[in-house]
C-alpha cells in the first residue's frame, strides 16, 4: 500500500479571530493541526502526508511542524485551489489519496482506516446520518418540502479516492469551469460513485470558539 493524505489547513479562520489561524490554536495544549495530522502519520498504509498551509505559514512553518514526517505546500484562495496544490505534491505512485480538513482535529484512527480501505474500490467519505428533521424553505422562509431524513447524511472528512483519480476530476472540473468546493462531489461528477462509511461525532469541525470548547470536552473524555 502506498497511500497518501492531504491535510488542508489553508484557511484564515476569520470566525476564530484570524490570528493565529485556527489550525495553530491550542487544543489540550497541542495545536489543532497537530491533532489532525496524528492519525494519518500513524496509519501503516499512508506513506506520504502533505500539509497545505496559507502562503505565509508555508514559507515559514512552525518548528514543531518541520520536525514531523510531512511535506508542506502553499494553498490557494479557495479550498479547491488548496486541494489542487496538495495533489500536485502527492507522489505519483500513490494507490489512494485521502483528503482531510485540519479543522476536524479529533478524527479517530478507525474512521481514517475505514475511509482508507473503502478508497481502494472507489470514492468514499466519512459521514453521519442526520438525526433531526430537515425542512426545505423558500426565499421567504416558508417550508416547501420535508426531505426523508433516512437518506440524508452529514458529510465529514477524510474523503478518499483511488490513485490520482481525484487529480483527474479536478483537471476536468477546471476545463469545464466547474467550481470545486467538495472533493466527493467533483469525483462523483467526473469519475464515479462515492459511498458512505461511518463517521464519528468526535470529528466535529471547528469553525467558532464554541466548537473549540466542545472539542476540549471530547478530548478530556467528558
Amino acid at each position: 500500500m502506498k497511500g497518501a493524505a492531504i491535510v488542508v489547513a489553508g484557511g484564515s479562520g476569520r470566525r476564530m479571530g484570524g490570528r493565529p489561524p485556527k489550525q495553530f490554536l491550542p487544543l489540550g495544549g497541542i495545536p489543532v493541526l497537530r491533532h489532525a495530522l496524528g492519525p494519518f502519520i500513524d496509519h501503516p498504509g499512508i506513506r506520504s502526508v502533505v500539509v497545505v498551509l496559507p502562503a505565509a505559514e508555508a514559507a515559514d512553518p512552525p518548528g514543531w511542524l518541520a520536525d514531523l514526517p510531512v511535506s508542506v505546500c502553499a494553498g490557494g484562495a479557495e479550498r479547491g485551489d488548496s486541494v489542487r496544490a496538495g495533489l500536485a505534491a502527492v507522489p505519483g505512485d500513490a494507490d489512494r489519496i485521502l483528503v482531510h480538513d485540519a479543522a476536524r482535529p479529533l478524527v479517530p484512527a478507525d474512521v481514517v482506516d475505514r475511509v482508507f480501505r473503502a478508497a481502494e474500490e472507489g470514492g468514499a467519505i466519512a459521514a453521519l446520518p442526520v438525526a433531526d428533521t430537515i425542512q426545505e424553505v423558500d426565499a421567504e422562509g416558508v417550508i416547501i418540502a420535508t426531505p426523508d431524513r433516512s437518506r440524508l447524511y452529514r458529510a465529514q472528512t477524510p474523503q478518499g479516492f483511488p490513485g490520482l483519480s481525484l487529480a483527474e476530476a479536478y483537471r476536468r472540473a477546471a476545463a469545464e469551469e466547474v467550481e470545486a468546493t467538495d472533493d466527493a462531489a467533483i469525483y462523483a461528477r467526473f469519475i464515479g460513485p462515492v459511498r458512505i462509511v461511518a463517521g464519528d461525532e468526535r470529528s466535529l469541525k471547528i469553525t467558532g470558539p464554541e466548537d473549540l470548547r466542545i472539542a476540549e470536552l471530547f478530548l478530556s473524555g467528558r
